[in-house]
């Protein structure tokens, strides 16, 4: 009977340490998954903005534009084109990405809803505190990534020829974004798990 018992308590402390690394596990993958897709997206998008301004300045020389000034405003729109299809893969790409990472962690903290459902715990409050743990994490990766894609911007400004703009679109729009996906895929998928009755939840 006592090896049994001790038996027993190995695995409980054994199940309990796996839950505890599966539970740093995803929060890792949260922030980093932030943090790269907020940093690229900082970068491309700089970067994108700096080609096309570049070029605009230096095209924009009277002599030129009476040279060639169907060519030149070709150019202009190729490259107005080129920064917006920049930007709008990268936020797209950043999003997705976000989303489905963070449908994939909630759907395989299933167990755990179960448990603290089974426990007693209050669907609205399981899913404020699922909420709030997501949101720092992703304010966390999101502020790391902002500040990672500045630097590279800026080593690239300094080491190469490619130029670099910073803007307003470029360095405050996939934060948010990012942000709000994570939350969203985190709420709904824990709002669904939480109405399904604890028992069944846990059999499937």
């Amino acid at each position: 009977m006592a090896n049994e018992a001790q038996r027993v308590a190995a695995a409980s402390v054994s199940t309990h340490q796996a839950g505890s690394r599966d539970l740093e596990l995803w929060k890792v993958a949260t922030s980093a998954v932030v943090m790269i897709g907020v940093a690229f997206a900082v970068l491309l998008m700089s970067v994108a903005f700096g080609v096309a301004h570049d070029i605009n300045h230096r095209l924009a020389a009277p002599e030129l534009r009476r040279i060639a000034p169907g060519t030149i405003h070709r150019v202009d729109q190729i490259l107005a084109l080129l920064t917006v299809v920049v930007t709008s893969a990268m936020l797209i790409e950043t999003a997705a990405v976000t989303f489905l990472v963070g449908v994939t962690v909630m759907h395989s903290r299933r167990d755990e809803i179960a448990i603290r459902r089974q426990s007693g715990v209050f669907r609205i409050r399981l899913i404020g505190e699922f909420v709030r743990t997501v949101s720092a994490l992703c304010l966390a990766g999101g502020a790391l990534g902002e500040l990672l894609g500045f630097l590279a911007g800026r080593l690239l400004e300094r080491h190469t020829v490619l130029p670099v703009q910073f803007t307003p679109v470029s360095l405050l729009t996939a934060f948010p974004v990012t942000v709000v996906l994570a939350v969203a895929a985190t709420v709904y998928p824990a709002w669904k798990a939480a109405n399904i009755s604890p028992t069944i939840l846990r059999r499937e």
